[in-house]
């Protein structure tokens, strides 16, 4: 789902997600350092941090702000409300098993990625990706294999709304060319992009549509040297009976 851009929109509370997500960013800040950061004075910025630390959303640690643990709460609730149902999990661990490479599931809404839960096999780093990071959809195999099970005119309203932007060299930034790696997804049915959205990486992904109409996808991510040959084309063979299979036991089913 891509909601329509309101006509009126309340300026104050876009400046105040827009500080706390570079205060995100920097992973922590003084009022000077976000004053640089954001078309804000001093004094407003200042302003902001004092009603956002009453509130909890901001600490204060000796001048240097940082987000809250008011968030977590946020976050908690807006996880349990995706309901990431046991076969999802079971399927996540299986697969991180038998591939031995870090393996995500990936949520679809209003046009971007949002990576939701994880299974990382013993001995292996997450890579890629954190529970809750939001992504651009065409940048990575989990993305465009939801963007290959969505509609057309829903790709070009997320082309249009979102943009394609460049994350390194080899990213698809160009619609057309976009539409031509969606044909070969949905021929295939799975995904494999490498180095799109950072170098030295690669991800192999197969979506699904659940029984509300939502889209989502298991993807796989690891170094491009852990799948010489033909390994990320058999990983997407098998992930594609693998997630049929999961389909078939999650409550109402899937499309």
């Amino acid at each position: 789902m891509l909601g329509n851009t309101p006509s009126r929109q309340i300026n104050s509370v876009r400046t105040a997600f827009e500080l706390l997500n570079r205060l995100q960013a920097l992973g922590g800040a003084t009022s000077a350092q976000l004053a640089e950061e954001l078309p804000l004075s001093r004094s407003s910025v200042h302003n902001y941090l004092a009603t956002l630390e009453m509130d909890g959303y901001v600490v204060n640690d000796d001048g240097t702000y940082r987000l809250g643990l008011r968030f977590l709460t946020h976050g908690e609730a807006a996880k349990s409300m995706v309901r990431v149902e046991s076969p999802v999990v079971e399927t996540l661990e299986a697969v991180a098993e038998e591939v031995s490479q870090p393996t995500w599931y990936v949520t679809e809404e209003y046009g971007r990625g949002y990576f939701v839960e994880k299974a990382v096999p013993e001995a292996a780093s997450p890579l890629y990706g954190s529970v809750g990071k939001r992504s651009y959809l065409h940048t990575h195999a989990p993305g465009k294999a939801i963007l290959g099970l969505a509609a057309d005119k829903y790709v070009e309203r997320i082309a249009e709304h979102h943009g394609l932007p460049e994350h390194t060299r080899k990213t698809t930034t160009d619609l057309d060319e976009l539409r031509a790696d969606l044909a070969e997804v949905c021929e295939r049915g799975f995904a494999v992009s490498e180095g799109e959205t950072l170098l030295g990486i690669l991800s192999v992904g197969v979506a699904y549509r659940d029984g509300d109409d939502r889209l989502h996808a298991i993807g796989v991510f690891g170094h491009s040297r852990n799948f010489v040959g033909d390994r990320a084309e058999s990983i997407g063979r098998r992930l594609v009976d693998t997630v049929d299979d999961m389909q078939q036991r999650l409550p109402n089913g899937g499309a």
